[in-house]
């Protein structure tokens, strides 16, 4: 090998070794660049987040049910239900996840604690005879209930309280707005996609009723226990689902603001409404074989039902409303709505709302008003 060969190898990778170091340097440089870049701007968008979320308001004002301002913290991660109806909308809308006290003993709502288990995070604290200091250990940010008893416990050691409180669709659709609209988040998406089917399955409903003849809607009798003789008058949610299910109220006295009453049986029997329904299972048979109540039509036509029963009793505040107007237009005309599937309604309800998919059995358990297997 000669010397000249010799030297313009060493030229060769000297060249080749100084190439590379020049391209390791460069994209080193760049990749510097980069960094120092992503750096700078990471920095100033924290710096500009950190502005922006200071410059946020921690609170909002509301108006409440009752007419009330509400001064209350945004998105709360903290809270309380102190209305047994109000517990589903919480689910519905929140999944539950903030709630650290409940009116709702698991005992008592075996289907809301098996369809959202968050409830056991909860303490049962509610009631009437509750000690207000438990409440507060669990330092809820805000309380949610029907009334204003606890308003001035509450704000002594400075926690909100919005009242819910409804008694027709339409206070209904205004609550949950309410409550989306305390909770933030994506509540009012939620909240705003189902009053705009609870006012969709109201308009189907009434569509086919409301051409019904006064002689065409039957009478119907309803109560949380009607063989206790607890019954529901007019002025009530109960009321306004029997109308636009094609009934009509046989209680002619008005219950408003308790929703039901104590009645006496020869009242029942005065009444004498076409069709009876219960909220309670056991009552049917009971209501079906006694003689005091043989005179009357429905029991003579066997037109006494159970209320069906989930997370929530359909017929009084929870957000299955919305499926007690369809089973209830299908139980008094079912010529009317001979193609509604309420079982397929259930389903698609519990998936939809409560992020909970049912099976045939449980669908069948919630008809009859029954717990869990």
């Amino acid at each position: 090998m000669n010397d000249s060969y010799q030297e313009n190898a060493v030229r060769a990778i000297s060249r080749r070794n100084f190439l590379k170091l020049m391209g390791i340097a460069g994209v080193t440089a760049a990749m510097g660049g980069a960094f120092t870049g992503c750096s700078s701007n990471g920095a100033d968008s924290k710096e500009s987040e950190s502005s922006s979320k200071a410059d946020e308001p921690k609170t909002q004002t509301v108006t409440d049910m009752a007419g009330n301002q509400v001064e209350v913290p945004v998105n709360p991660t903290k809270y309380a239900d102190g209305w047994f109806a109000h517990n589903e909308i919480t689910i519905m809308l929140t999944g539950a996840e903030g709630l650290v006290a409940t009116h709702c003993a698991p005992k008592d709502y075996q289907w809301m604690y098996k369809v959202c288990p968050n409830m056991s995070q909860a303490t049962a604290t509610f009631g009437k005879d509750f000690d207000f200091e438990d409440l507060a250990a669990l330092e809820p940010q805000v309380i949610f209930d029907s009334a204003d008893d606890l308003r001035d416990k509450a704000a002594e050691v400075g926690i909100p309280l919005v009242n819910c409180m409804f008694k027709t669709f339409n206070e209904m659709k205004k609550s949950i707005e309410l409550t989306a609209q305390v909770f933030g988040g994506d509540a009012p998406e939620i909240a705003k996609k189902y009053n705009a089917e609870l006012e969709q399955v109201l308009a189907d409903a009434k569509a086919k009723t409301d051409k019904l003849a006064d002689s065409e809607r039957v009478s119907v009798m309803h109560g949380n226990s009607v063989y206790t003789l607890t019954i529901d008058g007019t002025d009530t949610i109960i009321d306004d689902w029997i109308k636009a299910a094609g009934g009509k109220n046989a209680v002619t006295e008005s219950t408003k603001g308790n929703a039901s009453a104590k009645f006496t049986l020869e009242q029942v029997v005065a009444w004498n409404p076409d069709v009876i329904i219960t909220g309670k299972a056991d009552e049917v048979d009971q209501i079906l074989n006694d003689q005091n109540w043989a005179s009357i039509n429905a029991v003579k036509n066997k037109k006494v039902f159970v209320n069906p029963k989930g997370v929530f009793g359909w017929d009084r505040y929870g957000v299955e409303e919305l499926l007690q107007i369809q089973w209830a237009a299908a139980t008094l005309h079912p010529e009317l709505f001979s193609d509604l599937d309420i079982n397929a309604k259930v389903k698609d309800f519990y998936k939809t709302y409560l992020n909970y998919e049912l099976t045939d059995s449980d669908v069948e358990l919630i008809l009859a008003a029954k717990n869990p297997a």
